[in-house]
C-alpha cells in the first residue's frame, strides 16, 4: 500500500491522468505492449504495460518521474538534501523520519535481525572505504583503517520508534544507506501507482529488481536469470503477480594487486565476500522483500540462508555456487515451481 506522504501525490496524479485518458479512450492499440523507460536512483527503469486501450505515453511518463523523484528525494546518498542524507549528517540523537523512510529503514532491521547482522543498513562507510562509493577510493584499505571504521558499523547503534516515527542513534558516526533495499521498495511504488491508473497487465523493473502483474501479451511474465559464468541465461521464470530481484559478485568489483574484491562486503568482517555465492535470486510478492533478501543470501552462509527464506511465507530462493568453475545450485523448497521454459 502506498504511504500517506503519497497519497495526495498520486490522487491528483490519477484525476490528470484519467481525464487525458478518457479523451482517448476510443482509440485502440491491439494489446500493444507499451514501453516507458528512464533514468532514476543511479540506474535506469523500464515499465512494460499491456493494454488494449490507448495509453498516453508521456504523460504516465511524466507521472512517474514524479514518483520516482520523490523516492529519490528521500533515499539518495548522493543528494545532499535528500532526507537521508540529512539524517546522516545529523548531530541530534533522535531524528523525526517521514512514513517513507521510517517503512524502508524498518523493514531493513528486520532483516538485519534475522541474519544476525549479516544484512545491515549501516554497513555503507567500509563499501566506501573499499572504493565503491562516492570518494572513489583507489586503493586497498589496511587493517588498522577497517578495524577503525567498523566500530561504527552495526544496526543494533540505531533503533526506531513507531509512536512518532523516530530514530535514534547510539553516536554521530552511524552512516545509513539502503541502496540494497530502496530499488525494490521504488518498484513496490511504482506498481500500486499503476493499479490506481487501472493498469492490470504490467511488468515493472527498477536497477533489475522487478515486479509483474496480469500477463504479457502472449502469456505470462517470462524473467530470465543470468549464467553468472557466462553471457547466457541460465533459467527463465514465471512469476505472475510476485517480485524478483538477484545479487551478484560477478557485476561489480574492485581490483587490488591483482586480486579482485566484490562489492559486497560483509558487515561483520569488514572485508569483501569470498563465500564462492555467485549469485542469489529471490522470489516474494512485494519487490522490497526481495531485494533486501537478495542481498542477505549473498553474506550469510548459504544454508542458513536457504533455511531463513524457507521460513518466510510466499518467498523462494536459488544460490548459484561456484564450485572450480561448475555452478551449484541451492534452492528453497518451492523454488521449482517458477521454473519454465
Amino acid at each position: 500500500m502506498i504511504l500517506t506522504i503519497l497519497d495526495k501525490i498520486i490522487y491528483y496524479l490519477q484525476k490528470l491522468f484519467l481525464v487525458i485518458l478518457l479523451i482517448f479512450s476510443f482509440t485502440c492499440n491491439n494489446n500493444a505492449l507499451v514501453t516507458i523507460s528512464g533514468n532514476t536512483m543511479g540506474t535506469t527503469y523500464i515499465i512494460k504495460i499491456n493494454s488494449p486501450d490507448y495509453v498516453d505515453s508521456e504523460l504516465l511518463k511524466n507521472n512517474i518521474d514524479q514518483l520516482l523523484d520523490e523516492l529519490n528525494n528521500v533515499f539518495s546518498t548522493y543528494l545532499d538534501n535528500s532526507e537521508l542524507s540529512v539524517l546522516n549528517n545529523s548531530s541530534n540523537q533522535n531524528n523525526k523520519l517521514s512514513d517513507m523512510l521510517f517503512e524502508v529503514l524498518d523493514k531493513s532491521l528486520y532483516y538485519s535481525l534475522i541474519s544476525d547482522g549479516y544484512y545491515d543498513p549501516t554497513v555503507y562507510p567500509i563499501v566506501d572505504l573499499w572504493g565503491f562509493g562516492p570518494t572513489k577510493i583507489n586503493k586497498k584499505p589496511s587493517d588498522i583503517s577497517i578495524n577503525l571504521i567498523k566500530k561504527y558499523v552495526s544496526y543494533k547503534m540505531i533503533s526506531l520508534d513507531s509512536s512518532d516515527n523516530t530514530l535514534q542513534k547510539d553516536n554521530n558516526n552511524i552512516y545509513i544507506d539502503l541502496s540494497s533495499i530502496a530499488k525494490g521498495y521504488a518498484v513496490d511504488i511504482l506498481y500500486e501507482y499503476l493499479l490506481k491508473m487501472n493498469f492490470s497487465d504490467f511488468m515493472v523493473d527498477v536497477g533489475g529488481e522487478l515486479r509483474c502483474n496480469g500477463n504479457n501479451v502472449d502469456n505470462n511474465w517470462i524473467i530470465g536469470i543470468s549464467n553468472p559464468l557466462s553471457n547466457n541465461i541460465y533459467l527463465k521464470t514465471s512469476i505472475n503477480n510476485y517480485s524478483i530481484a538477484t545479487s551478484g559478485t560477478y557485476n561489480n568489483f574492485t581490483v587490488y594487486d591483482d586480486i579482485e574484491y566484490s562489492h559486497i562486503i560483509n558487515p561483520l568482517t569488514g572485508y569483501p565476500i569470498t563465500n564462492n555465492i555467485l549469485s542469489s535470486t529471490v522470489i516474494s510478492e512485494k519487490c522490497i522483500d526481495a531485494d533486501a533478501l537478495a542481498t542477505m543470501l549473498m553474506v550469510i552462509p548459504y544454508r542458513e540462508g536457504v533455511d531463513i527464506i524457507n521460513n518466510i511465507p510466499n518467498t523462494e530462493c536459488l544460490i548459484l555456487y561456484d564450485n572450480n568453475n561448475k555452478i551449484i545450485e541451492y534452492k528453497s523448497r518451492d523454488f521449482n515451481k517458477y521454473i519454465t521454459n
